[in-house]
């Protein structure tokens, strides 16, 4: 190794090691290994962070890939079986040494972690802690330092920049003061949506980087509309504003974990052949949707569709909207050009949210649910009836609490209850890209109260 290069505890594992999985793991196995792995140690999330942490993350999520690309092989995991077990059959008998010291592979770990704790490489004792997890998750305070050194590689990698506005007098009078409020509070909601941008994105799990300061909902006030005519039984829900616009001028900008809320759509009156108050509808996508353009990913609206792009590894990207409820039938015509494309069922943050999606090319189907920084697979799939070449298809998604209901082109793919479901009443649209680029295109968008 050349004088100056570092080295790094994982380059002594293998393949199997690195990913943590047995060398009898299924390719199933080891697909899952890997993007858990990568999610953890792709450098698009240490941007921000110290140059030591990004080479670490760069270097071992290399191998990372390397070791997915020979595995997910058979005739080179073959190769690479064989060739393990000819380095090993080569090491030259030597004579038995002395009984060693009995080692203790917990402690060295957690010195390792603290030392990189103390030194402020946050990602370096992320990995040692967590390898001290898999063999025994009690050791001593191991789990709140592991907590510590992801709060504070969050904290360093959002690059927090918040200004503190001063609190007024307190002894003006009561027309003054809530003036100055007044005016305070609209300048920081200005200055924050000017500011408030993604800048990476976490590859495997969607979840886009939180930036420099989250947004405070504005208290606006909802401008009233006359409600549409509807039966009796069936009220008209009014629309929400928006929490990040409806006190802004500017056109919408990002915001955590996917794309900017969009702003107070315009009710429009409920066809008779769909059940429930219409909440939302918008097939140009001509005002309220954010455009973003980034090296490498896209949303916006075009020729009265809406597009959403993602190179490969990327994750998810999505664009959401708000409505009044979370009980709500969604219904989106998706072409899928490449990859993986579908709808974001509920999205409360970039820890907690609930994701369909379907890739035509394969006919596979996949609902998963982000659970306080957690992905789990609630239901997975494929069907012939979903390989569809030209990749389009219809979505008919119905959440009532825990119960989700999906249909596609009128097929039944999804029945099931999600445990605890995020709480929010924001729905979307996504892509998601894995090994390969995605892109979808939407349109016909309807969201509905259930009755």
């Amino acid at each position: 190794m050349p004088h100056g290069v570092p080295v790094y505890d994982f380059e002594e594992l293998d393949f199997y090691e690195l990913l943590g999985v047995s060398r009898s793991a299924s390719p199933e196995e080891i697909k899952r290994a890997y993007r858990r792995e990568i999610a953890r140690y792709h450098p698009d999330r240490y941007v921000n962070a110290s140059p030591e942490d990004l080479e670490y993350a760069r270097r071992r999520s290399q191998l990372l890939t390397e070791a997915y690309t020979t595995l997910s092989n058979p005739s080179a995991r073959s190769a690479y079986n064989l060739d393990r077990r000819r380095q090993s059959g080569r090491k030259s008998p030597r004579p038995a040494p002395p009984p060693p010291t009995p080692r203790d592979h917990q402690a060295e770990l957690y010195q390792q972690a603290r030392d990189h704790f103390e030194a402020g490489r946050y990602v370096q004792a992320i990995a040692a802690l967590r390898q001290l997890h898999q063999i025994n998750p009690f050791y001593r305070d191991s789990a709140e330092l592991l907590a510590n050194a992801e709060s504070r590689l969050r904290d360093r990698t959002a690059g927090k920049r918040s200004v503190a506005t001063p609190a007024p007098p307190r002894r003006l009078t009561l027309i003054v003061g809530a003036a100055a409020v007044l005016v305070l509070v609209s300048g920081a909601i200005w200055w924050l949506g000017s500011q408030n941008a993604p800048r990476s994105v976490d590859a495997g799990t969607g979840a886009i980087i939180t930036p420099d300061v989250q947004p405070s909902p504005a208290p606006a006030e909802p401008t009233p509309t006359a409600p549409p005519t509807v039966p009796p039984a069936t009220p008209t829900i009014p629309l929400a504003p928006s929490p990040l616009l409806e006190a802004t001028v500017a056109p919408p900008t990002p915001t955590a974990q996917g794309i900017a809320d969009a702003s107070t759509p315009t009710p429009a009156s409920p066809s008779p052949e769909t059940e429930g108050a219409l909440l939302l509808r918008d097939d140009t996508f001509d005002q309220g949707w954010a455009s973003v353009r980034r090296t490498t990913w896209s949303v916006g609206p075009r020729d009265g569709r809406y597009r959403i792009t993602a190179e490969a590894q990327v994750g998810v990207i999505w664009s959401y909207r708000s409505v009044p409820t979370s009980d709500v039938r969604l219904n989106v015509d998706v072409e899928v050009v490449e990859g993986e494309g579908g709808v974001i069922l509920r999205f409360r943050d970039e820890q907690n949210y609930l994701l369909f999606t379907i890739a035509p090319q394969t006919g596979d189907f996949l609902l998963e649910q982000m659970r306080n920084g957690t992905l789990n697979v609630i239901a997975s799939g494929a069907r012939d009836g979903l390989r569809l070449p030209d990749g389009r298809f219809r979505i008919d998604a119905r959440l009532r609490g825990s119960q989700v209901s999906i249909a596609v082109d009128g097929q039944s793919v999804v029945e099931t209850d999600v445990p605890a479901p995020p709480t929010a009443s924001r729905f979307g649209l996504a892509v998601v890209a894995r090994e390969t680029r995605s892109e979808a295109w939407f349109d016909h968008l309807e969201i509905r109260a259930l009755p």
